[in-house]
């Protein structure tokens, strides 16, 4: 025939899902069920920005990566990061066409299939996106990732979720010590600094002045 009928069977137009709700469905599953032995804690970062993007790369892929195979260089063993992160970034480039450009595909042809299938043949024959409940997707599909691609079994999540809270309180305190030493420098070096933070450790003091005086009057 001169014209063939073309059946495209997409959610985006019926049944859409954002690259926005992808980030938090998997960074909220694999909280609740965090992976054994993680390097860092579990996040997602999806952005258009192209200078963005490369700046992420460096921070939390490449930096990271570098700096743990030198421990491991330090404690006799073979470094892996960087080559496992070099084979992840080669396949996020072939991916990057498809995911960095919007896609708008016609279903008129399979809403119209659909309409004539019978009730037995809707059955049988199911391809029906809107019944998809893409909450329940992803997380079973992260959980699929732990049991069958990473070998892990349920039973270790205890141990898994104390990791976690570990790596979190890692960070947590990183976070901290960096903001102070950047701080400290700026105090050293800037009167402006200098003074916002008299004004902010002159404000504290007067609230808990205020506090423990409103604290002695109830009393």
């Amino acid at each position: 025939p001169r014209n063939v009928m073309v059946y495209n069977c997409t959610t985006g137009g019926t049944n859409p899902f954002h690259w926005g709700e992808i980030e938090y469905h998997v960074i909220s599953t694999f909280k609740r069920n965090p992976l054994e032995q993680a390097f860092r804690r579990p996040n997602v970062n999806l952005t258009s920005n192209h200078l963005l993007y490369h700046y992420w790369i460096a921070v939390s892929h490449k930096v990271p990566a570098f700096l743990y195979d030198i421990y491991l260089r330090i404690t006799g063993r073979s470094p892996r990061m960087m080559k496992t992160i070099t084979r992840l970034h080669k396949a996020m480039m072939l991916l990057e066409y498809f995911t960095s450009n919007s896609w708008i595909w016609n279903t008129e042809n399979m809403t119209m299939l659909m309409n004539q299938l019978s009730p037995e043949d809707k059955k049988v024959f199911n391809f029906d996106v809107r019944q998809l409940h893409w909450a329940e997707y992803m997380e079973n599909y992260c959980m699929g990732t732990k049991k069958y691609v990473l070998n892990e079994e349920m039973s270790g999540l205890p141990a898994a979720r104390k990791h976690l809270n570990k790596l979190r309180n890692i960070r947590y305190g990183f976070n901290t010590i960096l903001v102070i030493l950047i701080w400290r420098i700026f105090i050293a070096r800037s009167q402006m600094a200098r003074n916002i933070w008299y004004f902010v450790v002159s404000l504290c003091y007067k609230f808990l002045s205020y506090f423990r005086a409103s604290s002695t009057m109830r009393y």
